[in-house]
């Protein structure tokens, strides 16, 4: 049975290990319960409505506050009952933090641009209006920026900073691999919207959701830290909504774009174009996370063979 140690390499000392099989249940838990315990009292305080939790700026409660006290939760749950510290979980403060975070965005936005402008070549996306920004409409754009990041790197300290190395600990790195992919992509999905998909709307989202998880779980393999894939995860959800106006996750704010404002053009084909789900959405979104998997496996093999 590999240590604990088997990840990260910093989990040391009288600490409390966690069963692996209850990281299925501890996961949700740390969300449900992060939403649960902010987003109830919102609603009867008025902050947010049913209608209104998915628009600018009421998102921000789901988005900002929602994730603020999952992450609590997540941290007081290894602080006080494993006795680990955070760099066990893969966040280390060190001079390759600053780095690794700055490649990791470029290469969110460079693989999110690649998904959009390859659909708009092939015709997917017309442009719905040109953008003209005034410094008031940046306000959103930088607070969603904030906001991504949050959302991002709370997913990743918990999917693959603690969640795989629990895994990894027991069972092996691939076990921890797939099981936090499988789980990441088990709570994305959206029951309403996969009944609409139908068998190959469901295959492409499935197939998307679990090589995202997949790729971002290589990335922090090959980095021993989580910094690079939460600033990739937050650079692809940002790009989408705030450069090209286009939803990501399904949720479409409405906000003046960075870049320019696209719409599906009409009767093109919702495989290629992604539909209400936006990029994501679209069969490009696997093929450039599989390039992205692909690549990552082969760096890793080749410095395995180096060592």
């Amino acid at each position: 049975m590999a240590t604990a140690t088997f990840l990260f390499g910093t989990a040391e000392g009288n600490y409390r290990r966690t069963w692996a099989w209850a990281t299925f249940i501890l996961v949700p838990l740390f969300f449900v319960g992060g939403q649960i315990l902010f987003l109830l009292p919102a609603k009867l305080l008025g902050w947010i409505t049913r209608e209104n939790v998915e628009t600018y700026p009421y998102v921000l409660n789901l988005i900002i506050g929602a994730f603020s006290v999952c992450a609590l939760i997540f941290w007081l749950w290894i602080r006080f009952f494993e006795r680990r510290n955070l760099r066990s979980v893969g966040l280390s403060f060190d001079d390759r933090s600053p780095k690794q975070y700055a490649r990791g965005f470029v290469l969110g936005l460079l693989m999110a641009g690649g998904v959009v402008y390859t659909v708009r070549l092939l015709g997917g996306y017309s442009v719905e209006a040109e953008t003209y920004l005034t410094l008031t409409d940046m306000v959103p754009i930088l607070i969603l920026l904030f906001a991504f990041i949050l959302q991002a790197g709370t997913e990743e300290l918990v999917f693959r900073g603690w969640m795989m190395g629990r895994l990894a600990e027991r069972y092996g790195l691939w076990v921890g691999v797939i099981g936090n992919s499988i789980l990441f992509t088990l709570m994305h999905v959206d029951s309403e919207a996969l009944v609409a998909l139908g068998l190959f709307g469901i295959a492409l989202f499935t197939s998307a959701t679990l090589l995202f998880s997949i790729f971002l779980s290589l990335l922090v393999i090959r980095e021993r830290s989580i910094w690079g894939a939460a600033a990739w995860h937050a650079s692809w959800n940002w790009m989408f909504i705030t450069w090209f106006g286009l939803p990501t996750t399904g949720i479409d704010l409405g906000l003046a774009p960075l870049v320019a404002d696209y719409m599906p053009t009409p009767d093109a084909a919702v495989w290629l174009t992604g539909g209400t789900d936006g990029p994501e959405g679209s069969v490009l979104t696997p093929i450039v996370l599989l390039v992205g998997t692909l690549v990552l496996s082969w760096m890793l093999r080749a410095r395995r063979s180096v060592s």
